[in-house]
Formats: structure tokens, sequence, C-alpha cells
């Protein structure tokens, strides 16, 4: 799945060596896969990258954990994190 996104991703010329990529991560599933796999390319691709998060606070406490989760993540493998909160 890896080598078919880094594919993906030079075939439609979305990302160019040297840009910085900021990953917009929600918390679910599909976002942070992708977070995942962009950080698993960044050296291939030669990218730096960032994460950002949008807490709406629209689910309470589930919405806080989804933004404990993602900034988690983030500071355990080192991506810059940026968040906002409604």
């Amino acid at each position: 799945m890896l080598n078919k996104l880094g594919a993906f991703i030079r075939q439609q010329e979305l990302i160019r060596r040297g840009d910085t990529v900021i990953c917009a991560v929600s918390g679910g599933a599909d976002s942070v896969a992708l977070l995942w796999g962009l950080y698993l390319l960044k050296e291939r691709l030669g990218i730096t990258m960032a994460a950002a998060h949008f807490n709406h606070g629209l689910r309470g406490a589930e919405s806080d954990r989804d933004e404990a989760f993602v900034r988690q993540f983030c500071e355990d493998y080192n991506i810059p994190f940026y968040v906002e909160r409604k």
C-alpha cells in the first residue's frame, strides 16, 4: 500500500522534493493512515511534514480525546503539530 501511495503522489505530481506538507488529521482512521504513510515516505519523497488538527468541540470529551490522540501521535514521531479550537 505504501508503494501505491508513493507512486500515486509522484504520478499526479502532488508533492515535489523540498515541499513542506501539512496533513490535516481528524484523529479518524483515514487521516491517521495518511499521516503515517506520509511519515514513512518523507525521506523517499524528500519532504518535511507537519500535522494540523481543528477541534470543533462538537462531541465534547470525544473531540478532546481525538485531539489528544493526534497530539501524542505527533509527539511520538516528532511531527510538528498545530491545533486550533473553536
